[in-house]
C-alpha cells in the first residue's frame, strides 16, 4: 500500500524515518530532537541572521504542495511540530541475517516506533477520511474495509493498524500502526510495529535507558544513543592484529565498547557537542580513553606546524575518563564556522542576492560531473521498452532523477516537461529516472498526475543514480548533443523551468 497521504505523513516525519532506518544496526537505539528549543535558541537565531539562505531553503521546503496538503488536513503545521523521537531494537538478528546475506525483517527481527509532538489539536476525522479514500482509490473497496476495521480508540488516542500483507514490501513480515493523539494541550503522531506504538502510548515517551546519557548534558536538544554488543565487533572487516603491540591494545579497547552517545546542546552563543562511549569496565574505558587522548595530541601538533594555522577549535576539544565512560567535549562558536565557511561551503553572509541567488536548493555541480562524458546508462523504461543512453547521441538529453515521495521532484517535472517539450523531440529528450520504486506504484502515481505521457526509465537499485553522483533528489542533468554533461542541478527553484530551457536553447546553438 502506498497511500499518497500516508506518504505526505511519511515525508514530515523524515527525520524520524531515516534514523529509524539506521537503528536497525543497534539493538538498543534513540534519537530525539526538541525543534521548538533549537528555534529559539540564541544560536540559531544568530545563524539565520548570517545565512538567511538556510531559513529561506525551509520556507521554500514547506511551501510545497504536500506539506500544504499535510497542514490542510491535520491541522498541523510543520513549524509547530516540536520535538521528534524514535527508537528501535534488534542488532543481534540484524548481524545475523547480514551473515545471511539478507535484509532484516521489519517486525520480527527488527521493532521500531518514530513520533512526533506537536503544537495544536490534529484533526483525527479529517486525516483518516483522507487516508482511506486514498486506498480505496489505490487499492480497492475491500482494502478499504480492512483497515477501517482495525480503527480503535482509546482515550484522546485513535489507533489504526496497516496489514502487512498490504504494504507491499518482502522486507516487512509485521502490521504496521499509526497512533494519533489529539489533545489541547498537544499532538502526538506515532508510526511503527504495533508492540512499540502501544508500549510508547503506555509510557508516554521514547525509551532512552542508556548508561552513556546520564553523564551528558541535561539541558541538549539533541540526543542519540546505541547500544553496540559483543558480537558487533566480530563482524568481517574489523579485524585487528594482534602480534602488532599498538593494535592489539586497540582491539581490546574498542572490542570493550557497550554504547555509544551523544548531545548536542544549542546555547546563546554557542554549541555544546559531547561524545560519550561506555565500557564493559573502567579499565576499557581507560584505555580508550588514553588512545583518544594521543589522537588528539597528534591532531593538535600537526595542525600546529609551520605554515600551517591550526584550527582554535581542536584546543577546545577535552576529553575525560569518568568510570566506565570516555567523554570528549567541544564548544563549537561562530569564529570556528567563519574559519571553516569555505570547507563547509556555507555561503558569506556579505554576499549580494546576484552572488547567492535566494532559489538556493538550485546548484550547479562544476566541479565533478559537468564537463565530463556522461555515465553509461542501459536500464529498462517504464513501458518495458529498453532504454539505453548512448542511442540518443546527437540529442541534448534531459535526465531527471526522482521519486513519487520527493515533493520537490513532484514539483520540478512538470516545469522541465514545460520547457523540453517547446523543442522538437528529435533534438531534446527527457528521461525521468525514478530511484528505486516499483513500476505500480510509478504508473499509478502518473496516472493521478496525468502524466503518463513522460517517459519513465527504472533504476531500482539507484546504480544510474550512483554513476551520476545523485545524493539528493531531483538531481536535473543536462547532456549535449556529444553526450558530454553540460549541467547539473540538485533540488527544486521556481526558475528551473526557463533556466532549463536557455541552456538548452544555447547547446541547441553551439552544436
Amino acid at each position: 500500500m502506498k497511500s499518497r497521504f500516508l506518504s505526505i505523513l511519511v515525508l514530515c516525519l523524515s527525520p524520524l524515518c531515516f534514523f529509524c532506518g539506521q537503528a536497525s544496526a543497534a539493538e538498543d537505539f534513540t534519537f530525539q530532537i526538541n525543534l521548538s528549543s533549537i528555534r529559539e535558541s540564541g544560536f540559531v537565531k544568530m545563524m539565520e541572521k548570517k545565512y538567511p539562505q538556510f531559513a529561506l531553503m525551509f520556507e521554500q521546503a514547506t511551501a510545497d504542495p504536500d506539506f500544504r496538503e499535510f497542514e490542510d488536513v491535520t491541522g498541523i503545521k510543520v513549524a509547530d511540530i516540536q520535538s521528534i523521537s524514535a527508537s528501535a531494537v534488534g542488532v543481534e538478528k540484524v548481524l545475523a541475517a547480514q551473515a545471511q546475506g539478507r535484509e532484516p525483517k521489519m517486525g520480527s527481527e527488527v521493532g521500531f516506533v518514530v513520533v512526533a509532538k506537536a503544537k495544536g489539536k490534529v484533526k483525527v476525522d479529517a486525516v483518516m477520511k483522507l487516508m482511506m479514500e486514498s486506498l480505496e482509490e489505490e487499492e480497492g473497496v475491500e482494502a478499504r474495509k480492512k483497515v477501517e476495521s482495525t480503527r480503535k480508540s482509546k482515550g484522546a488516542t485513535t489507533y489504526l493498524t496497516l496489514p502487512k500483507e498490504l504494504l507491499d514490501d518482502p522486507n516487512i513480515d509485521s502490521d504496521m500502526m499509526i497512533s494519533m493523539t489529539s489533545e489541547d494541550k498537544g499532538s502526538v503522531l506515532a508510526f511503527g510495529v504495533p508492540s512499540k506504538v502501544m508500549e510508547f502510548n503506555q509510557k508516554g515517551e521514547v525509551d532512552s535507558s542508556f548508561a552513556c546519557l546520564n553523564v551528558l548534558a541535561k539541558n541538549r536538544q539533541v540526543t542519540f544513543a546505541m547500544n553496540l554488543p559483543p558480537s558487533v565487533w566480530d563482524q568481517p572487516g574489523l579485524e585487528f592484529d594482534q602480534q602488532n603491540p599498538l593494535l592489539a591494545g586497540l582491539a581490546n579497547a574498542v572490542k570493550g565498547i557497550r554504547e555509544f552517545g551523544m548531545a548536542v546542546s544549542f546555547r546563546e552563543k554557542s554549541i555544546g557537542i559531547e561524545v560519550c562511549v561506555n565500557c564493559v569496565d573502567a579499565q576499557s574505558a581507560l584505555g580508550l580513553w588514553t588512545i583518544a587522548q594521543g589522537g588528539l595530541g597528534m591532531a593538535q601538533l600537526a595542525a600546529s606546524q609551520e605554515g600551517a594555522q591550526a584550527p582554535a577549535i581542536l584546543n577546545r576539544i577535552k576529553t575525560q575518563a569518568l568510570e566506565k565512560n570516555v567523554i570528549v567535549k567541544v564548544e563549537v562558536l561562530p569564529s570556528d564556522l567563519d574559519q571553516f565557511e569555505g570547507m563547509m561551503g556555507l555561503p558569506g553572509a556579505g554576499g549580494s542576492a546576484e552572488d547567492e541567488p535566494p532559489t538556493a536548493l538550485s546548484v550547479e555541480d562544476s566541479d565533478s560531473l559537468v564537463g565530463a562524458p556522461a555515465p553509461a546508462v542501459k536500464t529498462s523504461l517504464l513501458d518495458g521498452e529498453d532504454f539505453d543512453l548512448a542511442d540518443h547521441r546527437g540529442k541534448v538529453v534531459v535526465l531527471d532523477f526522482w521519486a513519487t515521495w520527493c515533493g520537490p521532484c513532484v514539483r520540478a517535472l512538470p516545469e522541465l516537461m514545460k520547457a523540453t517539450s517547446a523543442f522538437d523531440e528529435k533534438e531534446v529528450v527527457l528521461v525521468a529516472v525514478n530511484q528505486g520504486e516499483k513500476p505500480k506504484q510509478i504508473k499509478k502515481f502518473l496516472k493521478q498526475k496525468n502524466w503518463e505521457s513522460l517517459s519513465v526509465a527504472l533504476d531500482p537499485q539507484s546504480a544510474a543514480g550512483k554513476s551520476f553522483r545523485v545524493e539528493g533528489i531531483p538531481q536535473t542533468v543536462v547532456i549535449d548533443k556529444r553526450g558530454v554533461v553540460r549541467h547539473v542541478h540538485v533540488g527544486f527553484s521556481p526558475d528551473i523551468g526557463s533556466r532549463l530551457k536557455r541552456e538548452i536553447q544555447a547547446l541547441l546553438t553551439k552544436n
